[in-house]
């Protein structure tokens, strides 16, 4: 579970059609999103039966580059069986002009350490290919192609497709989550609500592990997702369960002065 809990923020896919420039005009808000975590309505006829918990999605601004922390944890009740706690936190590091990323994220089952990934990816320049070097769980070399792109230059991306009237996008993505962090990523983009003035998209994102041919995503997510880049009605599709997350506090954190 620990690649999908980690691809709930930041880790969404850029649309061909949409170019660096109009990415490059985005500008996304800095914040810290704390959502609550229940079963989703539709899934409460399966083995899981309840689901208590929380979701905290925080993206901070800095000259340098952007930093995004992430942390999901969860109690779920089954129907057969003592049930089970999930925990997943993660922090990543990216630069300004999308071609360095450094990543980090550990699990827990039950309390106990499941995984850890740790390491850094290095595109030759934006959207170029390039490589990342994981060191844990072991020293790993991973070769990224061509189109590879990096988390924040994503949703910049797909709010610059929405804008545009994009609403079907294909694209490489790399997001540090762990050993399968490099997927191909398709969006589907429905059309805008208004909400308090402005516009609202509903997106899906099904993931797809690189060089396969399966008909069926390894994991889907649906959020609404606003033009300043925060997220709202997170649905994450893990197969057996649907989590359902519902924005409990939005709090705008402080841009940095760059002069």
């Amino acid at each position: 579970m620990t690649a999908p809990a980690t691809r709930i923020a930041l880790a969404v896919l850029l649309g061909c059609a949409a170019t660096a420039a109009d990415a490059g005009a985005i500008e996304l808000l800095p914040h810290r999103a704390a959502y609550r975590v229940t079963l989703a309505e539709s899934a409460r006829n399966g083995a899981v039966t309840a689901v208590k918990g929380g979701l905290v999605l925080e993206w901070r601004a800095e000259c340098e580059g952007w930093i995004s922390n992430q942390r999901l944890g969860f109690v779920a009740a089954t129907e057969d069986g003592p049930g089970f706690s999930y925990d997943v936190r993660f922090t990543s590091w990216e630069s300004r002009d999308n071609t360095q990323l450094r990543f980090s994220v550990k699990s827990f089952d039950d309390g106990e350490p499941a995984e850890e990934y740790r390491g850094r990816a290095t595109l030759e320049a934006p959207g170029g290919k390039g490589v990342a070097l994981f060191a844990l769980p072991e020293e790993t070399r991973l070769e990224l192609p061509a189109g590879t792109i990096f988390p924040t230059e994503h949703i910049k991306r797909l709010i610059a497709a929405a804008e545009a009237g994009e609403r079907l996008l294909t694209h490489s993505v790399f997001d540090g989550s762990g050993k399968d962090a490099l997927s191909t990523v398709s969006a589907v983009i429905g059309a805008a609500r208004e909400v308090d003035g402005a516009p609202r998209w509903p997106v899906q994102l099904a993931y797809f592990g690189m060089g396969k041919n399966d008909a069926l995503p390894d994991f889907s997510i649906g959020f609404e997702l606003d033009r300043r880049g925060v997220l709202y009605d997170i649905t994450l599709d893990y197969g057996e369960f649907v989590l359902e997350g519902r924005l409990d506090r939005l709090e705008p954190l402080p841009s940095p002065d760059c002069r």
